[in-house]
């Protein structure tokens, strides 16, 4: 009986498995959103900026919610928009003559 319990108690245990906290790609996730940020991408690749922030806020909501697996796909996707908008928003400075902060 004491077995069988604990056959029992194991396979419950090993259906709990968490991914790891996401604590890389968020600390990335939140340096590039700053970084994007500061090169004027709010105002200057609003799109992009969007989706970098909108990805950052849903990674944070899913942390929040210990959903880490689904957390790290977000600020990847953060990253990843607060790149392009960064570099769209110093592009467009450039050809504006605008200069680098």
């Amino acid at each position: 009986m004491m077995r069988h319990l604990l056959c029992v108690g194991v396979l419950l245990l090993s259906g709990c498995v968490v991914a790891p906290l996401p604590i890389e790609e968020y600390t990335l996730a939140r340096a590039a959103v700053s970084s994007a940020k500061d090169a004027g991408a709010d105002r200057l690749a609003a799109g992009l900026w969007f989706r970098a922030d909108e990805n950052y806020r849903k990674g944070q909501a899913y942390l929040a919610d210990r959903d880490n697996e689904s957390a790290r796909q977000s600020f990847l996707r953060a990253v990843e928009f607060a790149e392009k908008a960064e570099n769209a928003s110093r592009l467009k400075k450039f050809e504006t003559g605008e200069t680098f902060e």
